[in-house]
């Protein structure tokens, strides 16, 4: 075992302009979780989350957050604080990593335009970006340690929204092994599971207590996943899904969506477009800094009115219109108008909060406590709906929700893993052939098998992982034997298709229901050939007979894969989306 000192590093790769934030601490002190405030044109420091420690680095101005922005322009790439508000910027690159999510974020949108400019597609800017900040890390701990930092271990933790289908995590998976972190350094981790590792250990001392089901709701820019967990026990802490999660692309850019649609309302769209480009960006800006983060929804005395001033938007080049506020280049947004634009999307998270507690009703529990966490789930308007929406249950919002799951990335690197158990969120299995049997086969599907010498029937489907089963943790899901026919030439590296079904009940053959999800590509060089069955077929042709087995393993993100031939385990299986 090595007695090098190990450092882990969390990354939350969001969605907003403010979704970037790393921390780390060192394995002799964990409860020292440090958040990196340093980046380019940010400032520089680091601070811990609830110890009395600050330690300056160079200069106040800090954020602990960077924008998750970059620009290639003029053969210059900027990223973070660094870029303008204005010009060829990329904002919103980490919701292009999923392309069946659909989108209604005009900045992706425009994003999309500027990749193709440039010839480059998602991965690549999510990788470039990742470089940096890979780079930028380091940096700040080589000032941190000095040359002691050459001689430690460094583990990453990166976080990826539960929602994301295993294609669009592999992706990010992918672009942060290209941007320099060994694939041996890096585990991948759900964002509402990191937050629920920190915030269940933050928030002591609380009324949740062994036994208790609590719903944490990661609210951020782009999606916001939700997870219930049953609490075990809470020292040392121990978890298990209460339920599948779930979740949407609802999180605080719907708002600015929502808010730019409000603009092309009362100006008009022919009037909006013709706005400069800096008019309209300054707009954005002004109403993400100052009037998203801080409105407060309902008045708390009375919850059919609102309490407040109106907010003044600046928006030049447009002159004078009181009729709809406009005024000395000050656009008058009142509390009402605002509401307005927030409204449909609480509107659709509470309506995912409540499927979840439905869900979990199902299974004999009852939710705790409702925790809040990410950028929009520290809004202070979402706090008094859900307050005033569910009752008998206790809905929290954690300080520094912007740092929670950053911070949790880095207590899962340092204690492993602590949930115990999972849900399968959807069914996960391998075709096969099966010998005939009349009293449950058609008699039209059947077909000589010469490998197996009998009539046989094809595509049916062996299930490894069901959905909505319990998965233990240190269990691995191995599929039926597959019996892989080989001549000499084919015996290195032979491929797997991998299927998935979101049915309730998946089907025992290869139906409209089931989806190729990926294909696994196994290496057999490394199992000596006196193991494999040399066998001669109806027409004497010799061929190897070789049956071994995919076996898989479930983590909080991700779905691991080896192969296994006569009970022994070989090596990994790569999976190609």
């Amino acid at each position: 075992m090595s007695c090098r000192q190990r450092i882990v590093v969390g990354i939350d790769f969001g969605t907003s302009n403010s979704g970037f934030s790393v921390a780390w601490a060192l394995q002799t002190s964990p409860d020292d979780v440090e958040v990196l405030s340093a980046w380019p044109g940010g400032g520089n420091s680091t601070s811990t989350s609830g110890n009395i420690f600050h330690h300056q680095l160079i200069r106040s101005e800090t954020t602990p957050r960077v924008p998750t922005t970059i620009s290639y322009e003029n053969n210059q790439i900027l990223w973070g604080h660094q870029t303008s508000m204005f010009g060829e910027v990329i904002r919103g690159i980490k919701l292009l990593l999923d392309p069946t999510q659909e989108i209604k974020h005009t900045p992706v949108a425009e994003s999309k335009k500027i990749l193709e400019k440039y010839n480059k597609d998602p991965a690549d800017v999510a990788r470039d970006h990742l470089q940096l900040l890979i780079a930028k890390t380091k940096e700040v701990l080589k000032c941190r340690f000095g040359d002691a930092i050459e001689t430690m271990e460094i583990q990453y933790v990166m976080t990826v929204p539960a929602v994301w289908t295993d294609k669009a995590k592999n992706n990010t998976l992918t672009a942060a092994t290209e941007a320099g972190i060994p694939v041996t350094d890096l585990t991948l981790v759900s964002e509402p599971e990191a937050a629920a590792l920190y915030c269940l250990k933050s928030i002591q001392p609380n009324t949740i207590k062994n036994g208790d089901a609590v719903l944490i709701c990661d609210a951020g820019g782009g999606t916001v996943d939700l997870i219930s967990y049953c609490v075990k026990s809470i020292h040392p802490l121990r978890l298990e899904e209460a339920t599948a999660g779930t979740g949407n692309i609802c999180g605080s850019v719907l708002l600015d969506k929502r808010f730019e649609d409000h603009l092309i309302g009362i100006l008009g769209e022919r009037k909006y477009r013709n706005l400069s480009q800096k008019s309209r960006e300054f707009a954005m800006k002004y109403w993400q800094e100052n009037i998203k983060p801080h409105f407060a929804g309902l008045s708390d005395e009375d919850d059919s009115g609102y309490s407040g001033v109106d907010y003044f938007v600046p928006l030049a080049g447009v002159g004078d219109k009181r009729m709809i506020g406009l005024e000395s280049g000050l656009l008058t947004l009142s509390q009402q108008t605002t509401g307005g634009i927030f409204n449909p999307v609480v509107d659709e998270i509470e309506a995912l909060i409540q499927e979840q507690m439905v869900e979990v009703s199902s299974t004999g529990k009852q939710i705790k406590a409702i925790l809040l966490v990410g950028g929009f789930g520290s809004s202070e308007c979402l706090l008094k709906r859900l307050r005033s929406a569910i009752i008998n249950v206790t809905v929290m919002q954690p300080p520094n929700a912007l740092l929670n799951v950053s911070r949790g990335a880095v207590l899962r690197g340092l204690e492993g893993n602590q949930v115990n158990k999972r849900i399968g969120r959807r069914h996960y299995g391998v075709s096969f052939s099966q010998k005939y049997d009349p009293k449950i086969h058609h008699r039209t599907d059947k077909y000589w098998n010469s490998f197996y010498k009998e009539w046989s029937v094809d595509n049916r489907m062996s299930w490894c992982i069901k959905r909505s089963e319990s998965l233990l943790m240190k269990k691995d899901f191995v599929n039926h034997p597959i019996p892989l026919k080989a001549a000499e030439q084919d015996l290195r590296c032979v491929e797997d298709s991998l299927y998935i079904c979101n049915m309730d009940d998946a089907p025992d053959s290869k139906t409209a229901d089931v989806f190729k999800f990926c294909t696994l590509k196994t290496y057999l060089s490394a199992i000596p050939r006196s193991f494999f069955k040399l066998r001669t077929d109806s027409r004497g042709k010799k061929y190897y007979r070789i049956d071994y087995q995919i076996v898989m393993t479930p983590t909080s993100a991700s779905l691991l894969f080896h192969f296994e031939f006569n009970g022994v385990s070989y090596g990994s299986v790569q999976a190609k989306y």
